[in-house]
């Protein structure tokens, strides 16, 4: 799962997915709410999973591979 949402970032954001880490920070990819909710919605539709709102409010790569993990 931590291999696919990397490379669902790096498609939005156009960064080489191996440059990014768990530790990575949303804000330094440049996301902004917008970019947050599009992440979510691919998410929800290739992973199968109904979201929370506090995805939403992830900070870091690994906040939100931990909050999806959390549903199953």
């Amino acid at each position: 799962m931590e291999i696919l949402i990397k490379k669902i970032i790096s498609n939005l954001t156009y960064i080489d997915a191996s440059i990014i880490s768990n530790k990575t920070k949303f804000k330094d990819l440049g996301f902004d709410s917008i970019d947050m909710v599009e992440l979510i919605m691919v998410l929800e539709d290739k992973l199968k999973i109904e979201v929370t709102n506090n995805m939403y409010y992830a900070k870091t790569i690994a906040e939100l591979i931990e909050q999806i993990e959390e549903l199953n």
